[in-house]
């Protein structure tokens, strides 16, 4: 797992391999040390991943109310492995944005509230 900060304020967690009732509870570690940060868009990059289970599916669920309560923007890019998009297919989420780690560019812009 590595964090990078490709543009000031946002902080991207790259995941690869598998995410399983072993390794969640690191992903939780890192994701919420970076709601604790001052970045307001952390994006999960899961393209590395193989492997996404329920216990790693909590996380980015308790990951995404975390962001929302404060005030910052999250989004997993889901990648394309087979079992993390079957995943996403049963349980949608909607931060989930395909290539949101590929560029900013698919990030929406920020809420009108916050626009000045």
């Amino acid at each position: 797992m590595r964090v990078g900060h490709p543009a000031p304020g946002t902080a991207v967690v790259e995941v690869s391999g598998e995410v399983d009732l072993a390794t969640a509870p690191r992903l939780a570690e890192v994701v919420e040390a970076r709601m604790r940060s001052t970045v307001g868009l952390v994006i999960v990059d899961l393209r590395k991943t193989t492997f996404l289970g329920v216990a790693g599916l909590r996380v980015l669920i308790r990951s995404k109310l975390l962001a929302a309560g404060a005030g910052k923007d999250f989004y997993v890019d889901p990648g394309s492995a087979p079992t993390v998009r079957r995943l996403f297919a049963l349980f949608p989420l909607d931060c989930v944005r395909p290539g949101a780690a590929e560029g900013l560019t698919e990030i929406p812009l920020p809420r009108p509230a916050e626009q000045p």
